[in-house]
């Protein structure tokens, strides 16, 4: 295998050349992820955990950006022996002293204890998500990402009930779906455990959904927000209910259809995005430009706890031609509803006026 040296935020990086995405890649680094470890050292230098698990460090990326950038204890491991070696050759070239481990990983997660355990596997995360609740201390952070979106987001419902235990939906906000039931599934394993779940940051960026998520001592707060989504294929209402409030038929007297169990609360905390747009800006992280809309836009999400329409979605059922998004926003606000651009996608909303209304605007 080649190898090449890259530069993340401050730490150089040795990695295998080619990027390394797929599963048969020996040794594990995603360039792309970038976004994602600039988010995660923000959050560590913010938070300032005692103590950081890589659990499946591939190269390393992540927790040696995390020891080197935020002075975190960072414990990285890694089941391959050739990743062991590259990553202890990474941290002796930045001059870290980290611990590094070859352990299986539900082993390490069920030996030790951690403030912040952070799970990235190649495809879904569903395997250990239950024992890496168990590993992190009451208060502290676990990061799960997940890449098996084909499941999540509803091309391959079976899957998705068989990993996650829930339906999904194939419609316009899909992905938002998809993300509600990855944290609405760490938060049914934490309840198992008689703990509860706060999501300070979830996101779906290119080709994973991630959350992180801080872990409570009790579940009460956690129950209330898992419910599910109905949504009617023939207005486009969609909203969530709980199990004793799900509907056959919508108002308009199209099918309701079910998605969930899923996380019905809201998925980010308005107050930790912000101030991790603070830190993206104040710091030295390669994707500032890209996070600091991230954040932006996942700040502004949090307002309004609705699922998203689709502005092109919604103009094609109504048989218009779908207007800019700047005017579609100044119509909405001017008859004083809300108009909240999303990440999800670039014509995704989330505004509190009801679907009949919304049609007759939309149609003008």
């Amino acid at each position: 295998m080649q190898y090449h040296s890259v530069v993340e935020g401050s730490t150089r990086l040795k990695v295998p050349v080619g990027g390394g995405v797929t599963k048969r890649e020996e040794v594990f680094y995603n360039p792309h992820m970038a976004l994602n470890r600039d988010l995660t050292v923000a959050l560590c230098k913010r938070l300032n955990p005692g103590s950081f698990l890589d659990l499946m460090a591939g190269t390393g990326a992540r927790g040696l950006r995390v020891a080197c950038e935020s002075g975190v204890d960072v414990t990285l491991n890694d089941l391959n022996p050739r990743a062991v070696d590259l990553i202890g050759e990474n941290a002796r070239s930045n001059g870290l002293d980290v611990s590094v481990e070859n352990i299986e990983a539900r082993r390490i997660l069920a030996d030790r204890m951690f403030d912040y355990v952070d799970v990235d596997p190649f495809g879904t995360p569903v395997e250990f998500v239950e024992s890496a609740v168990s590993s992190v201390r009451r208060g502290g952070v676990l990061g799960v990402c997940a890449t098996d979106t084909s499941a999540l987001c509803g091309s391959y419902p079976r899957a998705c009930m068989r990993k996650y235990d829930a339906t999904p939906l194939r419609c316009d906000c899909y992905d938002e779906i998809g993300l509600r039931i990855l944290v609405g599934f760490i938060a049914r394993t934490a309840m198992r455990q008689g703990r509860g779940v706060e999501p300070l940051l979830s996101h779906s960026t290119r080709h994973y959904i991630r959350c992180q998520v801080r872990v409570v001592g009790r579940p009460s707060q956690t129950l209330k927000n898992l419910s599910y989504l109905q949504y009617c294929f023939n207005c486009l209402w969609r909203g969530y209910r709980r199990l004793e409030e799900i509907r056959p038929l919508c108002e308009c007297g199209g099918e309701l259809r079910v998605a969930g169990p899923l996380w019905s609360g809201r998925c980010s905390d308005q107050q930790t995005c912000n101030v991790l747009a603070d830190e993206i800006l104040s710091g030295n992280y390669g994707c500032r430009s890209e996070a600091s809309r991230l954040l932006e836009l996942l700040a502004g999400e949090q307002t309004l706890n609705l699922p998203y329409y689709d502005l092109h979605k919604l103009c094609s059922r109504n048989s218009v031609s779908a207007p800019p998004m700047k005017s579609a926003s100044k119509e909405a606000e001017s008859l004083g509803f809300m108009f909240l651009r999303v990440h999800f996608n670039s014509t995704g909303f989330k505004t509190d006026m009801p679907i009949g209304q919304l049609g007759e605007l939309i149609r003008g």
